[in-house]
């Protein structure tokens, strides 16, 4: 069995199926979208806390990236240029409907498959776990937004600096330094819990 690229297919089949889905070729375009689903709704369920409108705006996002594909530079990761358009269409949605949703780990964890606990036969130990990450759940939630995104970005969705970078279109530097602060504030936020 082929073993599944953690972000999605391995860069060469990626170039390879862009250059298909340019031509026309759903099928290959539909193996980019099976690839690329779980992500890309992980990415909407965190900006959007709604798992129905993230299912839609993540729908609508691969059909804008399907009839863009001709903007898209092959050189180019595809998943931030995805992102890209992810996250308009999810901002837009917030400002159209309002954007007082707050933000639900725990959904984007389930539909992530990601854990903060750590993996446990002490049931002493379990426990603890469970309650420092439910505390990280509630403490990235209460970062800044642009704070929030980018964490949500490099240890959720495991994107690169440079990634990042091109999906929210501003240099590597302020990457670092968005994340550095929202790492900071993260701690500060978790202070309170450590050595319980």
């Amino acid at each position: 069995m082929e073993r599944e690229h953690p972000h999605g297919v391995e860069p060469e089949e990626e170039r390879r199926l862009i250059a298909a889905a340019r031509t026309g070729d759903r099928v290959a375009y539909g193996r980019l979208v099976e690839a690329f689903r779980e992500r890309c709704f992980a990415a909407a369920l965190s900006l959007l806390n709604n798992e129905e409108d993230a299912r839609d705006l993540s729908q609508d996002a691969f059909i804008k990236a399907f009839r863009a594909l001709d903007r898209f530079d092959p050189r180019r990761p595809f998943y931030p240029w995805l992102y890209r358009i992810l996250r308009n269409g999810c901002l837009n949605h917030l400002k159209r409907h309002g954007s007082h949703r707050k933000v639900s780990l725990d959904a984007l964890t389930e539909v992530s498959h990601l854990q903060f606990e750590a993996k446990t036969e002490n049931p002493v130990e379990s426990i603890q776990a469970e309650q420092m990450a439910e505390h990280l759940h509630e403490a990235i939630g209460q970062l800044k937004p642009e704070f929030r995104e980018i964490i949500l970005m490099k240890h959720f969705q495991e994107m690169t600096y440079e990634e990042i970078a091109q999906a929210l279109n501003i240099p590597i530097g302020t990457v670092m330094s968005r994340l550095f602060h929202a790492r900071r504030g993260l701690a500060k936020l978790m202070e309170p819990h450590r050595d319980r």
